[in-house]
């Protein structure tokens, strides 16, 4: 028995099926690289650019106060700016290249060309991506190693802000991106630096039973945190965006969050605290980072304040550029790239850390019981 394939009749079906009934676009999808479909970069960093070899921010803190009351006639007190925090952006040299070799070109294997040349490409943005994550990964105050001497050389990478450990704009020591004792500038007018935290602890188990209502209850109180951040002049920072919550693909993890933003009501007939504070995104490349692995970690982010306010950034000084050029010894075609691009930050409040087990250098979040049998007032 055989089975004939009439080809012509094939294609008049509709294209998103071969004469197999395979899903052709969903074939393509699956050869992607994660990235390709979802970039973590632009769920988690802002994209800038740096126009010189290095940019200094530094903050000015305003003025303690603008007016006070006087008497008539009195002389109008003036008042001081101090000078706050700075930070400086760097970018890094990346090269790599590849070589179409004598052979290729005399077979004219130009498919094999496009295909070599495809890949290298791919891999080169699916570098950037691991590059980036793994910078926001030393965030947290241990350095960490990204690439290896085998493959060209090692980047050391500690991902810090631009405020210091006591409030001292002169101190050398800065705190890391994430932190439970981020310090507003400490004035000269004897007025002490606040303590804030934008990484955070919940002893929650997310295969409880009642994780969605503790998760919402620990989602609201971060996001409120945020929104009532105080700058280094002291005075509420407006970090009010919308919030966009990041993490790890982890099936129970992706499921209670999903609970936990989308449910109007919890099991127990109260409102849920955390409905619509937030919208989320997912990517398996958080599941490589030791903050988020096995579903224990989330991020949450606000894209419009890191924009405005030299947030976490992928700063990019010269962008990708291949040039390519023949060689004679040994002959072939030389592709060879560059890219100038950091990881920087000045200002955490833009994104904050929640570990869901044990963490003894965050700051501890206690989900709230909601309270039962509320009386209505008549």
């Amino acid at each position: 028995m055989g089975i004939i394939i009439n080809i012509a009749e094939a294609l008049q079906n509709r294209a998103e099926y071969n004469i197999l009934r395979e899903p052709i676009n969903d074939m393509l999808k699956k050869k992607q690289e994660a990235w390709e479909q979802k970039n973590p970069i632009d769920l988690l960093f802002h994209r800038g650019t740096l126009n010189k070899f290095q940019e200094t921010y530094t903050d000015t803190i305003g003025f303690a106060h603008a007016f006070a009351e006087t008497s008539d006639y009195a002389v109008a007190p003036i008042f001081n700016t101090n000078e706050g925090f700075s930070k400086t952006y760097t970018s890094r040299t990346f090269q790599g290249g590849f070589i179409i070799t004598q052979q290729v070109l005399e077979d004219q294997a130009y498919s094999q060309i496009k295909n070599t040349a495809s890949k290298f490409l791919t891999r080169w943005h699916g570098d950037t991506v691991e590059y980036a994550l793994t910078a926001l990964d030393s965030g947290f105050g241990t350095e960490k190693i990204w690439g290896t001497k085998e493959n060209g050389g090692v980047s050391r990478l500690k991902l810090e802000s631009a405020d210091t450990t006591d409030g001292d704009p002169m101190t050398a020591t800065k705190n890391p991106l994430f932190s439970k004792a981020h310090k507003t500038v400490k004035r000269r007018d004897g007025v002490a630096a606040i303590d804030q935290s934008n990484r955070f602890v919940a002893d929650i188990t997310i295969t409880d039973t009642d994780a969605i209502s503790k998760v919402a209850s620990v989602i609201n109180q971060v996001i409120t945190q945020m929104e009532n951040y105080k700058d280094d002049n002291g005075k509420y920072a407006g970090v009010t965006g919308q919030k966009t919550i990041v993490a790890p693909n982890d099936a129970h993890l992706v499921a209670v969050l999903n609970a936990a933003l989308s449910m109007d009501m919890l099991s127990d007939h109260t409102p849920n605290p955390a409905y619509k504070r937030a919208v989320l995104e997912t990517t398996p490349y958080l599941r490589d980072m030791t903050s988020c692995a096995n579903g224990s970690g989330i991020f949450i982010v606000d894209k419009a304040y890191n924009a405005e306010n030299q947030g976490l950034e992928f700063t990019e000084r010269v962008a990708l550029t291949i040039n390519v050029e023949e060689n004679k010894n040994p002959y072939g075609i030389s592709y060879d790239a560059r890219q100038r691009f950091d990881i920087n930050v000045a200002s955490w409040r833009g994104i904050s850390h929640i570990k869901f087990g044990t963490d003894t250098n965050a700051t501890t979040i206690t989900p709230v019981t909601a309270a039962k049998n509320i009386k209505t007032i008549s």
